[in-house]
This record gives C-alpha cells, structure tokens and sequence, in this order.
C-alpha cells in the first residue's frame, strides 16, 4: 500500500512536456512519473491491476469490447450460414467472408498495441 508521498515542483513547460508523454504513453502523470522515478533510482514499480487500467481506459475498453462483439456476431452469422448452405461453391464465399472477419480483427489488434 502507498501510503507516503513524494512531492516536487516543475515550470509550466515541464509539466506540459511530463503531461504530454503520459497521455500517449496512456497511463495517468502519476504513474508515468512513479514509473520514471523508481526505474532511476533501480526499485521495480508495483504492476498495475486489471481494474485500475480499465478505469484509467474506460472509454478504449468499451471501444474495443464492442468491436469484438460485432465481430463475433459477424462470425457467428457466417457459421450459421455455412451450416446451412454447404455446397462448393459457397465454401469460397465463406472463406472470403472468414478473410474479412479476420482482417477486422487485425485492425482491433492493432488498436490495441497501439500501432
């Protein structure tokens, strides 16, 4: 538990240039700067739990949790079909709805690794 605090003062400028670099790290100034701090002085930070990152991006989770059900719909819907009709002629066009599935699911992994 944290329970002591480390405090220091910075210009404008530094606050901003520390502010920008957590954002797009996406994690809050706080643990950017724990993070920063402790990796100097060679003490390894706590791992953040699974909540306080999801609280931290509530709003990319729901993004990415709602891809991923459309996305599981969609395969979903092209199962049934294949089911239903399974001629040769329709395995091609199931493996073309598959190969549109999976590049939608290229596009949420990249999303998420942030590339």
């Amino acid at each position: 538990m944290r329970s002591k605090w480390l405090s220091f003062r910075v210009t404008p400028d530094e606050w901003a240039a520390v502010k920008k670099q957590a954002d797009e790290s996406g994690v809050v100034l706080s643990d950017f700067a724990r993070a920063l701090v402790l990796a100097r002085v060679g003490v390894a930070a706590a791992k953040e739990s699974k909540k306080e990152y999801r609280k931290k991006n509530e709003k990319k989770c729901r993004e990415l949790a709602a891809q991923i059900a459309r996305v599981g719909n969609n395969l979903n819907q092209i199962a049934k079909w294949a089911n239903t009709y399974k001629s040769a002629a329709d395995a091609a066009r199931v493996i073309v709805l598959f190969s549109a599935a999976l590049k939608e699911l290229e596009k949420i992994r990249a999303m998420v690794m942030g590339d």
